[in-house]
Parts: C-alpha cells; sequence; structure tokens
C-alpha cells in the first residue's frame, strides 16, 4: 500500500457527522472558531477520499465529483477561518 492516501475510516466519517449535528443543533450559539475547525476536518476528510479515489484509478467521474467536494469544503473552511479572525486551516501555510 506504499504511496497510497490513508482510507478514511468510518469512525473517522461518523465523527464528522456527529460534529456537524452538533454544529446543526447548536445553531447560532456554535462559535464561529469551531464551526471554522469542524470545516477545516471536514475538507481534509475530503481531500484524503478524493486523494484516495484518484490512486485507486476509480472512474474519472467519481474522481472529479470528489474532487469538487473537496475543493468546495476547502472554499468554505478557508471563509470560516478568515470569518474566525483570521485562523490557518493548515493548507495555506507557507
Amino acid at each position: 500500500m506504499t504511496g497510497q492516501p490513508a482510507a478514511a475510516r468510518p469512525a473517522e466519517i461518523s465523527q464528522i457527522i456527529a460534529w456537524c449535528a452538533r454544529l446543526t443543533a447548536a445553531g447560532p450559539r456554535a462559535s464561529t472558531t469551531e464551526v471554522a475547525a469542524y470545516l477545516a476536518a471536514k475538507a481534509s476528510l475530503l481531500e484524503r477520499i478524493a486523494a484516495r479515489r484518484a490512486a485507486g484509478g476509480w472512474a474519472g467521474r467519481d474522481i472529479r465529483a470528489a474532487l469538487q467536494a473537496a475543493a468546495s469544503a476547502r472554499a468554505a473552511a478557508d471563509a470560516a477561518a478568515l470569518a474566525a479572525g483570521g485562523i490557518t486551516t493548515g493548507k495555506d501555510q507557507t
């Protein structure tokens, strides 16, 4: 399995879904920092899924869909990070 991106484990996906549910339940009481952290974690997970699909020889349309989902999630995470006071999401650090 050398060279393959780490697979997303079901527990990781469940954690992201549970986090989303907690934020949804909190509504406007959820802090912008926590929302930004959630979106960054979601983007990271989707980026790993997309990379795994690309490395695993999935159909082009599936790879493109995964890449688009990851890019949208990363854009939302970056916007949320700015709204939360400029925290970084890890992708934009140099």
